[in-house]
């Protein structure tokens, strides 16, 4: 990940002038900071030479070796981090047009919504959301590991970089405010990107369950005029039920009729009685006994339905 060339000078040794300083780094553009309370001085241009390498100098103004090993090792930690935190960056760039396109689709269906569709339209409209939920899902599943990467190697290096202590050397900058100005832009694009998606997913999300209501009143609706016409076909077969149980009690009642004056017949032959006078009164009983028999036929049919 990172290759650096680290240039030591000896204790005692004059610091560097600023034309040692272009031989060593080909440019001006260098940071430079007094760091060790003061008793060494630290030059780097952050930047990958044409042989692959970083560079960094070293001025050693009096302190101890384990002190010059833990600096050394200070510096080297913050190029790394730094590099693995910019892995993020080609990441966040290839994502920002696919995003962008997924925002211009997500506006176009939500204006889709504001108008009044057709159930088939909604359904058309809820499948493109799903589509849409499923890619950003997919897009976060494959940045939301290098983007949480990148912020804690930033922190790192903001860490490291404040364990400098730094002090200004002449008209150079910081080492801090060198790594600010070129490092920090580079996170905020990532967090920028980080950003958008969990937007993007908030407002496909917010369409969906606004949709899917939208969806469920007109299925109510659907449902409720369907219930009504269903229990107007039911008043309507309980009409006819009603009528058809009359006309069977007429009809059950005209062959009983008939069956009771073939007896009344029969029975007036062996026993003197008026025929005619039996015969009309065994009409109204006739009746009353069906009529009586098919309303307790139907309460049981109904207690047993209600069972």
């Amino acid at each position: 990940m990172v290759a650096i060339h680290t240039h030591v000078i000896a204790k005692g040794a004059p610091p560097p002038t600023p034309a040692q300083l272009l031989k060593v780094f080909g440019h001006d553009e260098i940071a430079s900071s007094r760091v060790n309370q003061g008793k060494s001085t630290v030059w780097s241009d952050f930047r990958i030479g044409d042989d692959g390498y970083s560079r960094m100098l070293i001025h050693d103004g009096g302190i101890t070796p384990p002190r010059l090993g833990r600096l050394t090792r200070r510096l080297h930690e913050i190029e790394t981090y730094r590099m693995m935190a910019l892995l993020a960056l080609p990441l966040a760039r290839d994502l920002q047009p696919r995003l962008s396109q997924m925002e211009v689709a997500l506006s176009g269906t939500i204006e889709h919504m504001a108008i009044e569709q057709p159930p088939r339209d909604d359904a058309d409209l809820l499948r493109q959301l799903m589509t849409l939920s499923r890619d950003i899902e997919q897009m976060s599943n494959q940045s939301n590991y290098r983007f949480s990467a990148a912020r804690a190697y930033a922190a790192l290096v903001a860490k490291r970089v404040a364990e400098l202590g730094e002090d200004r050397v002449d008209n150079h900058q910081r080492l801090g405010v060198f790594l600010d100005r070129r490092f920090s832009p580079a996170m905020a694009t990532c967090a920028a990107v980080e950003s958008r998606i969990a937007g993007l997913a908030q407002r496909c999300e917010r369409a969906s369950n606004l949709l899917r209501t939208r969806v469920d009143i007109a299925l109510e609706g659907q449902n409720q005029r369907l219930l009504q016409s269903m229990e107007k076909r039911g008043r309507q077969q309980l009409m006819l039920q009603e009528t058809v149980e009359g006309l069977s009690v007429a009809a059950i009642s005209y062959y009983v009729i008939g069956i009771v004056g073939k007896l009344i017949e029969g029975a007036a032959k062996y026993a003197p009685f008026d025929e005619k006078f039996a015969q009309f009164i065994s009409i109204p009983v006739v009746i009353a006994l069906v009529w009586l028999a098919a309303r307790h036929i139907k309460r049981k049919v109904h207690r047993a339905a209600g069972e």
